[in-house]
């Protein structure tokens, strides 16, 4: 490959070089997306892209500081990780700030994308499309259905500020960690628990936390960027095919929501079963203990939403630049979306287990 195209720079024959970077776990949607946008990439020629997206180069913060640089030119970050570089993002991750994934969906599409791509462009770096992850729940040796139950705990968080504010409002030790780190931490008991989607849990941490507490506190949506000056760089041609390489937003989301039923069915059933339902294996701990899913009741919910309702003022007090205009932003979001809904005979209705 020439010298040149290691840089990401237009060869004079035209080839244009990507380096791909993300942590997708195997097995997963997002390693799948991943496998989909590789197979479209191919169908142009003229780009040469090696891929690293299951960690191989490091953490998000290392792979957004390879994407600002040009040493990295696509990635799929978390909203949590893509944040280290883009503050004001945290604020959408605040505790208890959107109601349902319809809701999530139409914020971020139709309030969002735009004051985050403007920021994003001050660090070099070009949105490209949302993803998924999906909402945040707590994983621990004990069952977290109430702020009290959580007095004291050692969890591990990224090392986002919204995560820390939301253990540290409920009592709990906040104690940040990479995702490479997290599984060392629960076998030596340095944490006892941690915030995580059902489908990265049951595929990371499920054998080292008996318990799962469906709390739904916050929704990590991650996001496709590029390095933006490379991005320019590339033909018309080029860029067609890298704009949708990915495919849709929705078929991101979707593949990753249905994912998220699968497992969260399998861990309330105790086994995880293939395609025709036939039982795959137990769900147990290392130890031996049964894996139990936790539902917070209406009265629970209150409870952490009343434990943790100043965390949002926190954020945008701590953060200061930008934070403002996207917690407006997305209070302008969801009241055009209780409007919309109301309009359309669904106001007040969200979906189940929300």
């Amino acid at each position: 490959m020439p010298a040149l195209s290691a840089c990401g720079r237009q060869t004079a024959d035209g080839e244009l070089y990507g380096r791909a970077v993300a942590q997708a776990p195997p097995r997963t949607p997002w390693d799948a997306q991943w496998r989909n946008f590789e197979s479209n990439i191919a169908q142009n020629p003229t780009l040469k892209f090696d891929y690293f997206t299951k960690a191989e180069l490091g953490d998000e913060e290392r792979m957004l500081f390879d994407l600002r640089r040009g040493r990295a030119h696509v990635g799929g970050m978390s909203l949590q990780g893509l944040s280290s570089t883009i503050p004001e993002l945290t604020i959408a991750m605040a505790p208890y700030l959107f109601d349902s994934q319809a809701e999530v969906d139409f914020v971020y599409d139709a309030h969002l994308f735009d004051i985050v791509d403007a920021l994003a462009a001050a660090q070099n770096l070009k949105l490209l499309q949302w993803v998924e992850v999906g909402w945040t729940h707590m994983f621990a040796d004990r069952p977290l259905t109430h702020p009290d139950m959580a007095q004291g705990l050692r969890m591990r968080t990224s090392p986002n500020a919204a995560a820390r504010f939301f253990c540290e409002a409920a009592g709990m030790d906040a104690i940040p960690l990479g995702i490479a780190d997290v599984i060392p931490a629960l076998q030596t008991g340095l944490v006892q628990g941690g915030l995580s989607s059902a489908v990265f849990h049951f595929f990371a941490t499920l054998d080292l936390a008996a318990h799962f507490t469906l709390t739904r506190h916050s929704y990590d949506t991650g996001a496709i960027v590029l390095n933006r000056d490379w991005y320019d760089g590339a033909t018309g041609s080029q860029k067609q095919t890298i704009d949708g390489a990915w495919g849709s937003a929705a078929a991101a989301r979707a593949g990753v929501r249905v994912l998220d039923d699968m497992v969260l069915a399998w861990m309330r059933e105790g086994v995880q079963r293939d395609r025709e339902g036939n039982v795959v294996r137990p769900l147990v701990t290392t130890s031996g203990a049964p894996i139990q899913v936790h539902d917070l009741t209406a009265e629970d919910k209150a409870a952490w939403r009343a434990t943790t309702g100043n965390v949002v003022d926190r954020l945008v007090e701590m953060l200061g630049g930008g934070s403002r205009d996207v917690y407006d932003a997305i209070l302008a979001g969801k009241a055009e979306f209780a409007s919309l809904q109301a309009q359309s005979g669904a106001g007040g209705r969200q979906e189940a287990g929300s």
